[in-house]
């Protein structure tokens, strides 16, 4: 068996430490407690086709559209439209757009 110096103690010590109080970058992080992009979106894809609850479905379609570019909620329509209904035989506006 052999012995340990007192200065082999103190530098396993101080590297132990030091990955205590430095855990490591936040993709690490995430790997080791399965949160990897890969791992989320599969459980967020499981959520969207077999959850109970449609809200639960709902919310889970809609992340996926957002990730993916096709959902934000600051968009604007890029296109308008605007219906001008001329008729002769009514002078002023047109009594189809009023309400009865």
């Amino acid at each position: 068996m052999s012995l340990l110096s007192p200065a082999q103690i103190h530098k396993v010590l101080r590297e132990q430490t030091a990955q205590k109080n430095d855990p490591g970058s936040l993709a690490d992080l995430l790997e080791k407690n399965n949160l990897s992009a890969d791992e989320v979106l599969m459980n967020l894809g499981s959520e969207m086709r077999s959850a109970e609850q449609a809200s639960v479905r709902v919310k889970a379609a809609e992340i996926a559209l957002k990730l993916n570019g096709l959902l934000s909620g600051d968009e604007k329509p890029d296109f308008h439209v605007t219906i001008v209904i001329s008729d002769s035989e009514y002078s002023g506006q047109n009594p189809i757009l009023f309400p009865r």
